[in-house]
């Protein structure tokens, strides 16, 4: 019986490794779609409002009125009562510049479960306008959805029409991506839609000549993507028991180790790091160990921001913060090992010396390091050695960044008054990501020895690899940087 648990358990680790994780666009994501309807004497507009795992969280001590930790029937209609007229107001609608007031007909709040069981949050509203009369045959109308500017997210905007009216040169389709936000395409969701504004020309008589008619998205609405986040999966199970509490910490390391292998958690830093550098077992062990205690301490502490300021902090706005920090140690040390590389590689100690003395420098490390074997004689420049220093701030770059994932599952655990089984599997996870980056780290200390052998050591091109790593690292810190800023 106990075999088949834990044949079970690796089998599962296996399929979990690769599956879609989170709500589709991210824990931090606020989703909006609007539909615009046209009559002859109205305009219609379905509006949807989704939030993610965290901004439900942030928002949830505005809708919790009596601070019961339960969100209600009555205080989730309260909640859409009180947001209704702002977010409204924030749906402009001109037709040939008049603007056009809307008003609700119909709305509907609901919690969808989301990742550890944690809710999102998802508004309805239909809504109504009169159309101007106008003196000529063919309108322009302009849209514009100005909601939660400064949140990311996925933004939609569908263009429709009803019998006896034709709608021309829009900029915006006739179709929708998802299914008003339930089914998201798998393909775009690294580039989620930025559709704010709309404008087209419509009539109820016949289109001009030429006119480019209202035209439909390519493909077609895309079955619902995973919305599962399967780490966080892990703190809702309906009871821990010992065997629920070992599978938990196997499945933890192991999405944990998969993690890291997703692009931007340092792999190609710490290899280019170690190719020139004496390293050792131990210090790729001791990097392991750094990003083990960063990842974890960076959760634990945006989870405590979270938990106390959701009101004021917008998680989403303090990444970038963290990424560009990440960036620059990166990029630090790339240079400086650039120039350390650079200079031993022309004869030249860095240790601060006087230029005046680098020319007599130069003759003794040559003489020092230039010795004849097999009939030939040459030079072995001596690598640079691992710093403690560059060690720990290299994995604290490979760290800082909290996966969002694991925050789910810390705002999970408190929500679910689990805190201690969701530290422990946070500390797992952390330690999974660690051991792919130190397995990372040995390869290439392996790997790299082989450029020690005599048949190469005077190859101009494997001299050259410590200095190209070491540029290797200055520009994906450099890229770094820039795409936080972005």
């Amino acid at each position: 019986m106990r075999k088949n648990f834990y044949l079970t358990a690796a089998l599962f680790i296996l399929a979990l490794t690769f599956s879609a994780a989170a709500h589709p666009l991210g824990n931090f994501s606020v989703n909006q779609y609007s539909r615009l309807e046209i009559e002859k004497s109205k305009i219609k507009l379905r509006a949807v409002l989704d939030m993610a795992e965290i901004p439900t969280f942030q928002e949830s001590a505005a809708i919790d009125a009596n601070k019961d930790g339960a969100l209600s029937e009555a205080e989730l209609n309260a909640y859409a009562e009180k947001i209704s007229p702002a977010y409204i107001s924030n749906l402009l609608l001109a037709v040939d510049g008049q603007t056009i007031q809307l008003r609700s007909v119909a709305k509907n709040i609901s919690l969808p479960e989301g990742a550890g069981n944690l809710p999102t949050l998802r508004i309805e509203w239909d809504l109504i306008g009169d159309l101007p009369e106008s003196s000529t045959e063919v309108s322009r109308l302009k849209f514009e959805n100005k909601n939660y500017l400064d949140r990311i997210g996925w933004n939609e905007i569908v263009v429709v029409r009803a019998a006896g009216v034709s709608i021309f040169e829009s900029t915006a389709y006739g179709s929708a991506a998802t299914d008003e936000l339930k089914a998201y395409p798998q393909e775009t969701l690294s580039l989620p839609l930025a559709e704010r504004t709309a404008e087209f020309l419509f009539t109820s008589t016949a289109v001009p000549p030429g006119a480019r008619l209202l035209q439909n998205r390519d493909g077609h609405i895309a079955a619902p993507v995973a919305a599962k986040d399967k780490f966080a999966e892990l703190i809702s199970v309906p009871e821990i028991t010992p065997q629920i509490i070992l599978f938990g910490l196997l499945v933890a390391f192991g999405l944990g180790a998969a993690h890291a292998l997703s692009p931007g958690h340092g792999k190609a830093v710490v290899g280019a790091y170690l190719v020139g550098s004496k390293g050792t077992p131990k210090h790729a062990l001791f990097l392991g160990a750094t990003v083990t205690v960063t990842h974890t301490l960076g959760v634990f502490a945006l989870g405590i921001v979270m938990y106390f300021a959701s009101a004021y902090v917008l998680p989403e706005r303090i990444l970038p913060y963290l990424s560009f920090a990440s960036g620059l140690l990166v990029l630090f040390i790339g240079l400086t090992l650039f120039k350390n590389r650079l200079l031993s590689i022309l004869g030249y100690e860095t240790g601060g010396h006087h230029h005046a003395e680098n020319s007599h420098e130069h003759d003794d490390i040559q003489e020092n390091f230039t010795h004849t074997h097999g009939g030939r004689t040459h030079t072995h420049v001596p690598p640079q050695k691992v710093t403690w220093r560059n060690l720990l701030a290299l994995g604290i770059s490979g760290g800082l960044l909290p996966c969002p994932s694991a925050l789910v599952l810390m705002l999970a655990a408190i929500n679910l008054n689990r805190i201690g089984y969701g530290i422990v599997l946070t500390v797992v996870f952390s330690l999974g990501l660690a051991a792919t980056l130190t397995a990372v780290g040995l390869v290439f200390l392996y790997g790299g020895r082989i450029f020690d052998s005599p048949a190469l050591s005077d190859n101009r091109i494997v001299k050259t690899v410590p200095v190209f790593s070491a540029f290797v690292i200055a520009c994906v810190g450099a890229v770094i940087c820039y795409n936080s800023l972005i």
